[in-house]
């Protein structure tokens, strides 16, 4: 992809990831598929690099956005005029928070340093699968109430290496089956990608965004 940026910028791009993660969920719920209702490109590119699928109406489409504008709308007609901060809190809220927790639980086990691809990988598809996840707070020294605790808080996402090797495995599993799994990988030579809570992970992907999106020639 061409730098965003210009090159004379000493803005590091890693601060626009951070804002859109505030509002990821607004962008998926209504602007995604208006954009694609009125056949605009994806930013940044030629053409939308998610279209409606052959087989979904746009008035289906336009029928699947109505309830995310009527909570987008909801606070603002009935709470805003009466009770302007808690309009405001049930405005900013669900977007926001539920935001923080998509980006959070679905980025933070792929945007990182230690996933990226690398010309030794593994010819197996498997291994690569785990080789371009990170996992955490499923160490061998992490106690397994904290192991069941943020399994259970993060859906398995925690357990993304697992997660993509064995996708019918359900989650409620992991903890018990994690480390044999973790064994039978040290056996076959696969490193699993491991951060010790889900605080570090996202340290450790923020460090690496902004590493990645450091202005040409800055410190």
């Amino acid at each position: 992809m061409p730098r965003m940026a210009s090159a004379e910028s000493s803005f590091n791009e890693g601060w626009t990831f951070v804002w859109k993660g505030f509002l990821t969920t607004l962008g998926t719920s209504i602007l995604q598929p208006l954009r694609t209702l009125r056949e605009k490109p994806t930013p940044n590119y030629d053409v939308n690099v998610t279209p409606v699928p052959a087989a979904v109406s746009k008035r289906t489409l336009w029928l699947s956005v109505l309830p995310s504008l009527l909570v987008l709308l909801y606070p603002l007609l009935v709470w805003l005029p009466q009770a302007p901060l808690l309009g405001l809190w049930l405005l900013v809220w669900p977007w926001v928070g539920m935001s923080l927790i998509f980006t959070t639980m679905t980025q933070v086990s792929h945007v990182q340093q230690s996933c990226q691809p690398t010309q030794a990988q593994s010819g197996c598809w498997t291994a690569r699968q785990i080789h371009a996840s990170l996992d955490y707070s499923l160490g061998a020294a992490t106690p397994m109430p904290e192991q069941q605790l943020v399994t259970a808080l993060a859906a398995g996402l925690n357990a993304q290496s697992l997660h993509h090797a064995m996708p019918t495995l359900s989650c409620a599993h992991f903890p018990r089956v994690y480390a044999e799994y973790r064994q039978i990988c040290e056996r076959h030579g696969v490193t699993i990608r491991h951060s010790e809570n889900v605080g570090t992970a996202v340290r450790e992907m923020l460090e690496y965004v902004f590493e990645n999106n450091r202005p040409v020639g800055g410190a």
